[in-house]
């Protein structure tokens, strides 16, 4: 009886233990971000924006939606990705890595090409009273080798809100 009583115990402080250590931040966050590319020489600024979900203060999914201008007349890329990195919380700073799955539609004057993509990304988040979060971000982006214009990388600046 004493055995059932102190396991028991241990489940419920388990399970309080990661309740609350789930709790304890904001487990969404929605932003906007402005976004720019490389080779710069072809991918001007662009915009989008993406939904993150936290779980356990360490590791969280993302939705990114983006849209890319280019240098050249009537030419743009859209991109769609999942994306799951870890980041430790230091304070109000999170670090974070990650990797992430998509796809594309680059869109030029005659044609056009939509596929996959692949990425690798690192960045850091700063999170503020009342909800608000600010992001840097840098992504090493991988298109298939017959795209019709590279793109390389790309950086992104956020703000947005956690809820």
């Amino acid at each position: 009886m004493r055995h059932r009583l102190s396991c028991a115990a241990l489940v419920v402080f388990c399970l309080g233990f990661c309740l609350g250590a789930a709790r304890a931040a904001s487990p969404a966050e929605i932003s906007a971000f402005v976004t720019g590319g490389s080779p710069g020489e072809t991918w001007n600024t662009g915009y989008g924006g993406m939904l993150t979900i936290t779980l356990f203060n360490i590791v969280g999914g993302e939705i990114e939606g983006a849209w890319q201008g280019s240098a050249l007349a009537d030419t743009s890329i859209a991109t769609a990705a999942a994306k799951a990195y870890i980041g430790p919380s230091i304070g109000r700073l999170v670090p974070y890595a990650g990797l992430g799955v998509g796809a594309y539609r680059e869109s030029l004057p005659t044609k056009s090409d939509q596929g996959t993509s692949g990425l690798v990304f690192v960045g850091a988040k700063l999170k503020f009273p009342f909800g608000l979060v600010i992001r840097a971000e840098y992504q090493w982006v991988h298109l298939p080798d017959e795209v019709l214009l590279p793109l390389d990388n790309r950086y992104l600046f956020a703000a947005g809100l956690s809820f």
